[in-house]
């Protein structure tokens, strides 16, 4: 039997040598653990091991008055993890989703409404806003871009208190960079070299590495710079169907023949997706002890993140460019709708290639004036500035393997031309046949012409455009901070702490294409005429005639006297080019899909290393057309807040009086403006010959300005039973900010071209809500933590939170307008929800041996209902909550050997709804991610003090990720699963 079938084994592996190794552990007692090292230093990262950086991430929860879980840069120099997000996971209540082997975005308990800091202050990655192919899939507040290696810890907040800044809704992530002064004297230099490979990606083996010099001054004066880079290709197999949206049931063109309804999207696309990420990181560091009592630090963190992504999509069509099911063969739908297997006809054979090219960059500089004079006040001056920009340009080419019709010189025509093959050749359709395997990867193969994706004679290149992406944003903020000590509380050892904050945030997000003006090739300007189009084109599709064509008969300047621009118009774009003419266009994909049965295996299309620079390529394919890139003033947006906040806390308790109170409030007052655009007309003119093919012209800004006030009180509460055992109690109000696509994003409609009547029709949509409240929340946790022997530690946690302004999502036909006179058209929004909630518990166990070996272990369990709903279901759980979740380690240190094993697991969880206009219904389902696991290792020998070499291993068994849309046998998503391997040597040298 297949282990990797069988997820459950890895987690009963690790929970029972954990489980095994507990019993005698729990019988032993031993001293508590030591006090830790500085917090942060550079040695940590290098000189102590996986065990003493457990023990210090140990001694910081112990010590804290917040319920916290702490990561020291012992365990992410050490780790298999590429970056913070992968290092977080291992976490108590801590998961991470994942995207083309990458961890990204980090959840707590759950819920990815989470704040991520630096050194106590707001931190830009750049990747707030990324997104991912024409649908704009979203990667935002990804923490890919993070380098561990220039991070001292990290440490995950569960509880505030009232000092910590606001924006959490499950959580906090503080980063914290390494503190000069704690180095050693004189001068340290550490770093790695390494090299990775990742399964399935050309290119072997990528170089990484990392660098940190740091020197010391008597204490008096100390800096730290560091480096790193980290450069590797990863490919993906990637099963979708969501990209338009246009699926079917009842309304399918088989309706008459099949009477049986199913699901049935537009297309489902076999993607081979390759990608190579460049990433440089950097940091610079500065302290000096002005006085006994002043000290002023800096810091600069600097990132630069390269992605290329090269995909190559095989659409097979279910429903628009289809039929349906050939009902001359046979076929399986099950109770539910759900297509088993069958043979499709395909009216079109397709393939796209996609390249996007994105670069992000992002700098933030924090300064910091401390004052600690020995008496009852301390203070803090703080100053922060962040800045992050993102430049992405995206090319587009499909090409076609069936017969595609282009203006055509035809003596019989009045006008001189009609629409006829450009590739005679091809097939005119073609069959497939579909088999929906396990419910997870189906399989798609030729039924019919077994050539199809191979012979050149049937290639065409069809259609061709780029868009781009632009950001930029923006942050700073001053505070001061004060600390006292009133004499005039005698007992409880009281200390009142205060501050205030101004901050301000500033998010420009652009959405354009690249135009061609086509008026150098005939094409009217049809605002002359009275009409709301102009001469410019946005896809480059030789099938597009002469939209003058559709100006009144008589029409002065009317090309050919045509009146069908798809039907007797003359030709646009020239030359038409296919793939036995143009052979260098040409690529050849040998092993496509090798993680299914998708067309054989082997498939043509247009060359991706060709499209790299999108506006370079296709300016080269037409080069008298002159192109330019426009911003599309709909899917634009800008977004600016400010905020004053302020707090009052004391903390009491007398440390050997065994309890600690922290009490306080934070106010925050919020200015926010939402700047969207729209059309100044309710029939607006377009840059482009249709509202498909170009940019709206005339738009007009609308500023949507608010202002709320939140008053956060937050109490966590300590108390010491004996030695070894702790109680905390924590109850809070958590405010999260909303997210920027949902308040921003205009109207943005797909439309699909009708095959019959050639006509471009609305399919789907989605806009944004600048009326979106935050999330704000009441959350309560009560735990239990048992300290004994060597780091040894036994705890749980109950959790509750109630979301009293759950954000969700609305799906409703509204009337768009298309080529063919508007329909209702299903639109999502996002909504001021009624409220959620979510509760559970979480159980932690941790323990080192004398004999060198060592584990921990974490299981939670959150349950959560918010108020979205479905067509099948209700009270549906909070988006991205999976009910149950466990990491496990165990390690092993012994005279220079380390050795450790890592897994996590979480179940399925809701990722929200898919609508689609069925005929006149609109219908919904639910989204669900399958369950997931994953297993680490790492292995290495230090040679010497100064000297070790390490092999790490990531995604060993090559696990996949998928998704089902509301039947657990009807297919969404699916991801193959790669393995990242790392070899290399660390090393650290020191002034003796």
């Amino acid at each position: 039997m297949s282990v990797k079938s069988k997820p459950g084994f890895y987690l009963g592996s690790v929970a029972a040598i954990a489980l095994a190794t507990a019993m005698p552990a729990l019988a032993q007692q031993a001293p508590a653990p030591s006090a830790p090292a500085a917090e942060g230093t550079l040695e940590e990262i290098i000189v102590t091991g996986f065990r003493a950086s457990l023990a210090n991430a140990l001694q910081t929860k112990r010590n804290s008055n917040e319920i916290i879980e702490s990561i020291t840069a012992e365990d992410m120099g050490k780790f298999p993890d590429q970056n913070i997000a992968e290092s977080l996971q291992r976490l108590s209540g801590v998961q991470i989703d994942r995207d083309n082997g990458q961890g990204t975005k980090v959840r707590i308990r759950g819920l990815d409404q989470n704040v991520t800091l630096l050194n106590d202050e707001i931190f830009l990655t750049g990747l707030e806003i990324f997104t991912l192919g024409e649908g704009q899939t979203r990667n935002n507040d990804s923490l890919e871009g993070v380098p561990s290696e220039l991070l001292g810890g990290v440490d995950v907040y569960k509880s505030p208190n009232a000092r910590l800044l606001e924006g959490g809704l499950g959580g906090t992530v503080n980063l914290k960079t390494r503190n000069p002064l704690a180095l050693d004297q004189g001068y340290t230099i550490a770093g790695n070299v390494r090299g990775a490979k990742s399964s399935g990606a050309d290119g072997g083996w990528k170089p990484l590495g990392a660098l940190a010099l740091g020197y010391n001054w008597d204490d008096k004066a100390a800096f730290i710079a560091t480096l790193s880079y980290d450069k590797q290709n990863s490919q993906t197999d990637v099963l979708g169907g969501q990209n338009r949206g246009n699926w079917r049931f009842a309304d399918r063109g088989d309706k008459a023949t099949v009477t049986k309804n199913y699901y049935a999207p537009e297309y489902r696309y076999a993607t081979d997706r390759e990608q190579s990420r460049k990433r440089i990181g950097g940091s610079l560091a500065g302290a000096v002890q002005l006085s006994d009592s002043v000290e002023v630090s800096g810091e600069w963190f600097h990132s630069e993140l390269d992605i290329l992504t090269s995909e190559a999509s095989v659409k097979f069509p279910f429903a628009i460019e289809s039929p349906g099911l050939d009902t001359t063969k046979p076929y399986t739908i099950d109770e539910n709708g759900v297509l088993i297997n069958g043979t499709l006809i395909a009216n079109s054979a397709e393939a796209i290639s996609y390249v996007q090219n994105s670069k992000i960059d992002s700098d933030n500089f924090g300064l910091k004036l401390k004052y600690d004079g020995g008496g009852n006040f301390r203070g803090s001056l703080r100053g922060a500035y962040a800045k992050a920009d993102l430049f992405s340009d995206s090319a587009n080419n499909d090409v076609r393997y069936t017969q595609y019709s282009v203006p055509t010189a035809d003596p019989t025509s009045p006008t001189g031309f009609s629409h006829k093959p450009a590739n005679p050749a091809a097939p005119a359709n073609y069959r497939f046949n579909y088999s929906n395997g396990n419910g997870t990867l189906p399989s798609m193969t030729l039924a019919t012409t077994p050539d199809l994706y191979t012979n050149p004679a049937y290639g065409y290149f069809k259609s061709h455009w780029v868009f781009g992406d632009r950001a930029d944003l923006e942050n700073y903020s001053v505070r001061a901070d004060g600390e006292y000590d009133p004499e005039f509380i005698p007992a409880g050892n009281v200390t009142l702490t205060g501050g205030y904050r101004y901050a301000s945030r500033d998010v420009d997000y652009t959405r354009g294409r690249y135009l061609a003006n086509l008026s150098g090739r005939g094409e009217l300007d049809g605002t002359k005429f009275g009409q709301k189009w102009t001469p410019y084109g946005y896809f480059m599709d030789g099938a597009i005639g002469f939209k003058s064509c559709e100006l009144p008969a008589g029409t002065p300047g009317i090309p050919n006297r045509c009146n069908n621009r798809f039907g007797n118009s003359a030709p646009v774009l020239t030359p038409f080019q296919t793939f036995t003419g143009s052979s260098g266009r040409v690529e050849t994909i040998n092993n496509f899909f090798s993680s299914g049965d998708m067309v054989g295996g082997k498939i043509q299309v247009q060359d991706r290393s060709q499209m790299k620079n999108g506006a370079e390529w296709i300016q080269s394919l037409y080069p008298t057309l002159p192109f330019a890139f426009y911003e599309e003033p709909l899917e634009s947006f800008r977004v600016k807040e400010s905020t004053h906040s302020g707090y009052l806390m004391a903390d009491i308790g007398d440390p050997g009086e065994g309890y600690h109170i922290n009490v306080g409030a934070r106010l925050i007052h919020t200015n926010l403006t939402v700047y969207q655009n729209r059309a100044t007309d309710p029939d607006p003119v377009y840059l482009g010959t249709d509202s498909w093919n170009g940019v709206l012209r005339d738009s007009e800004t609308i500023a949507n300005e608010r202002s709320y006030t939140d008053i956060l009180p937050s109490l966590n509460m300590v108390f010491d039973l004996d030695e070894g055992q702790k109680v905390r109690f924590a109850a809070s109000r958590v405010v999260a900010r909303q997210n920027l696509f949902d308040l921003g994003r205009g109207f943005r409609v797909d439309f699909t071209r009708n095959p019959t009547t050639n006509l471009f029709e609305a399919t789907n949509g989605s806009a944004g809500n600048p009326d979106l409240d935050p999330f704000r929340a009441s959350q309560f946790d009560l735990g239990y933590e048992y300290y004994f022997g060597s780091q040894g530690l036994v705890s749980a946690v109950g959790f509750w939170k109630e979301v009293d302004s759950f954000i969700g999502s609305e799906t409703k036909p509204e009337f768009v307008m298309d080529q063919a006179g508007g329909r209702n058209t299903p639109i999502a929004r996002p909504v001021n929800g009624e409220g959620g909630r979510i509760k559970g518990f979480e159980l932690a166990a941790q323990y080192a041996f004398d004999f060198g070996a060592g584990f921990n272990v974490n299981y939670t369990f959150s349950d959560s209902k918010s108020p979205i709903l479905n067509d099948f279901d209700k009270g549906l759980p909070i988006p991205g909550v999976a009910k149950h979740a466990f990491n496990g380690q165990v390690y092993y240190e012994y005279e220079g050997l380390e050795a450790r094993v890592s897994y996590t697991w979480r179940n399925k969880s809701f990722a929200g709804n898919f609508g689609f206009s069925d005929g006149a219904t609109t219908r919904t389902l639910g989204i669900w991610n399958r369950s997931y696991g994953q297993l680490d290792a790492q292995i290495g020998y230090q040679v010497t003090e100064q000297i070790g070499l390490t092999l790490e291993a990531v995604n060993l068994t090559k696990e996949d990720q998928s998704q089902y849309l509301q039947f657990g046998n009807l297919p969404f998503t699916y991801s193959s699963g790669s393995q990242r391997i790392m070899a290399g040597v660390r090393f650290k040298l020191g002034a003796e």
